[in-house]
């Protein structure tokens, strides 16, 4: 990351992001390539008998298209919409070809390691809602119409998925990096040319409480201005133990040396979020993306917090999915909750 972002300097970063930038041709190429078989209809995306809404970014890493997902499936439920949710299911132990029932919207039929870490969450958080991973997405909507009458069909992280056509394409863009330094993987996190927000129908400004958006507007605004712009911040909303879940009230971190504990695509983020509530963030353990945690682990969280004197060890509830399934799991180590919460 300090290579793609410039902060590294030297002779050895400036070859690497050399190296980065002709990798990034060959990805382009690839790119092209693929939006010119669905132009020339050599590639066609498949309709399903529902209403598909996406929800995805443009950037690798956490832009908080989860908490985005969990949020429009619960307002489509208030609407009285039968919904269902597919996600590829990335990091899971088992990827097949078949789409496969994470929750049948009455309970949790798979293992957070047999369905993912996200897809698992979702179906804890949407606890009416069926929830299906599969890498190709049509055949697993057309299980969720067929098998539990879906009319609305949320993708979760589906903007690159072309091959399901869809009515609508909900942008999620990251105010604290919302372009991936403008360039492609793997020089930049761009998963796309910025062109391709031309298909967005609306974009979802998220930690817009954490920065001035009105560059980031004008962008999208010259890139797109068909597109309705909402704004978002994620607000912190419990604080729950990973051994029995019990809930803890917000401020009880307030004033106290924490160990933050983290592996998702932002963790600066979680960092600050656990800083405004002011806890004394004394150190971080920061882990690849959908890291599956083992006892060697746990041990090294224990040991640094030990090491810096730390009582409170405090980690994500997507974390706390994989940190779980670990024998020696520190019971006593708390979830941040975040949900996302709508400013217009």
């Amino acid at each position: 990351m300090r290579i793609v972002s410039g902060d590294a300097d030297g002779a050895a970063a400036t070859a690497a992001r050399a190296a980065l930038s002709a990798a990034s041709a060959f990805y382009l190429i690839g790119w092209k390539a693929k939006r010119m078989g669905y132009d020339l209809g050599l590639l066609r995306a498949r309709k399903v008998g529902a209403t598909v809404v996406s929800i995805g970014n443009i950037t690798a890493g956490g832009a908080g298209k989860t908490p985005a997902t969990i949020y429009f499936a619960r307002k489509y439920l208030e609407e009285g919409r039968r919904v269902a949710v597919l996600s590829r299911g990335y990091g899971r132990a088992t990827p097949t070809g078949e789409p496969r029932v994470v929750s049948d919207g009455k309970e949790i039929l798979l293992s957070p390691r047999e369905a993912g870490d996200e897809p698992y969450l979702i179906a804890k958080k949407l606890s009416s809602v069926p929830v299906v991973v599969c890498a190709k997405r049509a055949p697993a909507a057309e299980l969720a119409i067929r098998e539990f009458g879906a009319e609305l069909i949320l993708l979760d992280d589906g903007f690159q998925h072309t091959a399901i056509a869809r009515d609508e394409d909900i942008v999620v863009v990251d105010c604290a990096n919302p372009f991936g330094y403008g360039r492609l993987l793997p020089r930049g996190l761009l998963r796309e040319p910025m062109s391709a927000l031309a298909r967005a129908t609306r974009f979802l400004l998220t930690r817009v409480d954490e920065t001035d958006p009105a560059e980031i507007i004008e962008t999208l605004e010259k890139m797109n201005p068909a597109a309705e712009i909402l704004r978002s911040r994620h607000r912190p909303v419990r604080l729950t133990t990973l051994g029995d879940g019990r809930e803890e009230p917000l401020d009880s971190i307030r004033g106290e040396k924490v160990l933050a504990v983290s592996s998702i695509g932002n963790p600066a983020a979680f960092e600050a979020t656990l800083r405004r509530l002011e806890a004394d963030v004394a150190g971080s353990l920061r882990f690849d993306d959908h890291h599956w945690y083992d006892e060697a682990d746990v041990e090294r969280i224990r040991g640094k917090a030990k090491k810096l004197g730390v009582g409170l060890i405090v980690s994500t509830e997507k974390d706390g999915v994989r940190l779980g399934l670990t024998s020696n799991a520190p019971k006593e180590t708390l979830l941040l909750g975040i949900e996302l919460e709508m400013m217009d």
